[in-house]
């Protein structure tokens, strides 16, 4: 399980987040929503040990991790897709794809190698291999971002807006492929969404941030998208 125990950060003098509390057991998809500058993106770095806290603790897999680095972080099972992508531009879709290899150092079981389950879901991986990530468009992109994410073998997946920018073809692609993702490998879900069709059609909870503080979460079964679409207005 991943979990957040009352977790503060700041920017600078500026508090961001308020005593965040979140948990995500294995295999389950959350999905996080709130207004732009609410936090989101900070608590999600907060959770990858990008960004440090000022109180609280991450408990990640039953161990507290909110003082250990991003790398060990990644080591343990996190991946984190960041909104933008985060491709280096200049290599090759292949070069890109093996950035995710170092996190499986110390892991006596992992293969290091490109899973060929990222290949099956996005074929892209291997037929633009040798291009060069800053010419591919952004769906694209997007696709070669997760696949990175799936070469570090995560036990969590945080992605950040995963479908801003993107043709609604390519969001149904996404969907089917970390469906598969969470079926076939268990791996639990962390998406922070503006898009609520596509959010609560993936998504078995949900949470609701404002001003940096959780105010509400529920069941995306029982809860319509129009009961929560008020906190994505301007």
């Amino acid at each position: 399980m991943l979990k957040l125990e009352g977790v503060s950060a700041a920017h600078g003098q500026s508090q961001v987040l308020w005593d965040v509390n979140l948990e995500i057991a294995d295999g389950e998809a959350v999905t996080l929503i709130g207004r732009n500058g609410v936090g989101k993106t900070t608590l999600l770095r907060t959770i990858t040990g990008l960004h440090p806290v000022t109180a609280g603790g991450v408990r990640l897999n039953g161990e507290q991790v909110e003082n250990s680095p991003a790398f060990e972080r990644a080591r343990s099972g996190l991946a984190y897709v960041p909104q933008g992508r985060g491709l280096f531009s200049h290599l090759s879709v292949h070069e890109n794809l093996l950035m995710g290899l170092p996190a499986l150092s110390g892991r006596e079981t992992a293969r290091r190698e490109i899973p060929e389950l990222v290949y099956d879901l996005f074929p892209i991986c291997r037929d633009m291999a040798s291009r060069k990530a800053g010419n591919l468009s952004g769906g694209q992109q997007q696709q070669v971002a997760i696949g990175r994410a799936l070469v570090t073998q995560p036990r969590y997946l945080l992605l950040d807006e995963p479908t801003e920018g993107i043709q609604p073809s390519i969001v149904q692609e996404i969907e089917a492929a970390l469906t598969r993702v969470r079926r076939e490998l268990r791996v639990a879900v962390l998406l922070v969404e503006q898009y609520l069709d596509f959010a609560w059609a993936f998504a078995d909870r949900y949470y609701v941030m404002q001003k940096g503080r959780m105010v509400e979460t529920g069941l995306t079964a029982d809860t319509p998208t129009g009961d929560v679409q008020r906190y994505l207005g301007v």
